[in-house]
């Protein structure tokens, strides 16, 4: 990934013991995760950190039940686990309504559609809430939500989202589109550091010119990438997608003495969004005048120069650069603890 991170979607793959041929059997898909858990362990990328990678599963997969514990190092089989990856599921809007309702759910195969098998969808929703509570993953994502409010222009393409990226904050269409060509979805990411917001809220050019920063980033990956990225290089000029994030939002609020939970911290951060929002919006049209829409758009009358403005990552590591910031959108994690970085333990 040439120091980036990996989503991928396994919901094609058949489960295990379904039938190939006359007489030859499935393994499915829990031996081929575990081979791509090896993989990533195995690939040093030199001064970069280390390959990481995620994989998505829909909930109606049949081994979903076995998919949801593969970070869960004790219980089962341990050649079945796969404590490195990263995973998340794929929830649609019947499977919620099947919770309410505590109704059977049905486990079908991807190849035929034909059940495999039936469960509750309410203790099934309880064992994923559960494995999140105590590993932190699988990550989840309300896919027809996110259908929903994918760009106009992606909707009338017939594009749609199946599957997330490494750390799940951005959701971009992926597989074959209308003219027959494979997209491969690419995160062209940055943060904002909301600990410094009072610096750079009335500064009228700060967030246009961290969207030209990522536009041209962009527009170098699309010139320099490799042949071997060349579906990678085809979505990202197509839809010319980034995602600008933020960090230090804990930190903004302890920096004013406004508790995590308090009304006040809710009024601030509609605030602070409805302004980066705003303003990302602005720079999109501003952009697509000077530059050109993206392709994507044009084809259907649209001026943004970005199918995809916002993405809220992580930024695990970038926060510490930034003065120790606290993680994306999240509360600091303690007021002691030990950080694991490359270059040593803090």
């Amino acid at each position: 990934a040439k120091g980036g991170g990996i989503g991928s979607y396994w919901g094609n793959l058949r489960s295990i013991g379904e039938k190939i041929g006359r007489v030859g059997k499935t393994s499915g898909i829990i031996p081929f995760i575990k081979v791509m858990d090896s993989l990533t362990m195995a690939i040093s990328q030199g001064s970069l950190r280390r390959g990481s990678a995620a994989c998505y599963l829909p909930i109606d997969h049949p081994e979903i039940e076995e998919f949801i514990e593969m970070r869960r190092p004790t219980g089962g089989d341990p050649n079945r686990k796969a404590l490195n990856l990263h995973h998340g599921v794929l929830i649609n809007d019947a499977f919620m309504r099947a919770v309410e309702t505590n109704s059977e759910w049905a486990l079908k195969s991807p190849k035929d559609g034909i059940i495999q098998s039936t469960l509750s969808a309410r203790n099934l929703w309880i064992r994923l809430l559960t494995a999140r509570v105590e590993t932190g993953e699988p990550y989840i994502i309300f896919v027809d939500t996110v259908n929903r409010q994918i760009p106009q222009h992606h909707k009338l393409a017939g594009l749609n989202v199946r599957t997330s990226n490494l750390c799940s904050e951005i959701t971009l269409p992926t597989g074959i589109d209308k003219d027959g060509k494979d997209r491969t979805a690419v995160c062209c990411l940055s943060s904002l550091n909301l600990e410094t917001y009072e610096e750079w809220k009335d500064e009228p050019n700060f967030i246009e010119d961290v969207m030209r920063f990522l536009d041209n980033v962009l527009t170098d990956f699309i010139k320099r990438a490799p042949d071997t990225f060349k579906d990678a290089k085809y979505s990202a000029m197509r839809e010319r997608s980034v995602g600008l994030g933020v960090m230090g939002l804990h930190s903004f609020l302890q920096k004013n003495s406004i508790p995590l939970e308090s009304v006040m911290s809710k009024v601030w951060n509609g605030k602070i969004f409805k302004h980066i929002q705003m303003s990302v919006d602005a720079a999109s049209k501003k952009l697509s005048n000077e530059r050109g829409a993206c392709p994507d758009a044009e084809e259907y009358g649209f001026k943004e120069r970005f199918s995809n403005k916002t993405a809220i990552a992580p930024t695990a590591s970038i926060s510490i650069i930034c003065g120790g910031a606290s993680p994306g959108v999240e509360p600091v994690a303690a007021n002691s603890y030990t950080h694991k970085t490359l270059s040593g333990s803090y």
